[in-house]
């Protein structure tokens, strides 16, 4: 994440370059025969929209959204609780059931958000519950270690996000 993937999401807070990635990614998986795609989009709810945009010039269906951290991430990668959710309803509301948009609420993974992040997120799923969610989960043996010492209290890595709203 350090290394490559935290620096290239940063250049997204740039619209123009996401929307030149946006289109990009579009066409690619369109030449090669793939007419749907489920994303994470990056921290800037910027990049959602360009990708929404893209989509629908293309007539492809998306499932995006805008991913969430308030920890473990570079500062200019972070949002808050509060601003994870309001971005994130933002979005629900301009892109959700529009052509072939379908909003995903996505928490990037429990590491990089906190206990009260990841009920912001429940309590909006909840309010949208046509709505998908998507996250990482269980990916290797570090992270899982990583998120057991992060949330002592959960029985596994499943329930971090069952405690907090965000399995269905």
């Amino acid at each position: 994440l350090n290394t490559y993937t935290f620096p290239e999401e940063a250049r997204f807070a740039d619209p123009a370059y996401a929307a030149q990635i946006a289109a990009r990614y579009l066409d690619l998986t369109a030449a090669n025969g793939t007419t749907t795609v489920a994303s994470f989009a990056t921290i800037h709810p910027a990049s959602v929209d360009v990708l929404f945009e893209a989509a629908a010039a293309r007539g492809q269906c998306v499932v995006a959204g805008k991913t969430c951290m308030d920890r473990n991430a570079p500062d200019d990668l972070r949002d808050t609780a509060q601003s994870a959710y309001d971005d994130s309803k933002a979005l629900i509301a301009r892109w959700h059931g529009k052509g072939r948009a379908q909003y995903a609420i996505t928490p990037r993974f429990s590491p990089t958000s906190t206990p009260e992040q990841l009920s912001a997120l429940g309590a909006l799923w909840a309010e949208h519950p046509d709505c998908l969610m998507q996250t990482h989960l269980s990916e290797q043996p570090d992270e899982i270690a990583w998120v057991r010492s992060l949330y002592p209290d959960a029985r596994d890595y499943l329930d971090t996000y069952e405690a907090h709203g965000l399995l269905g």
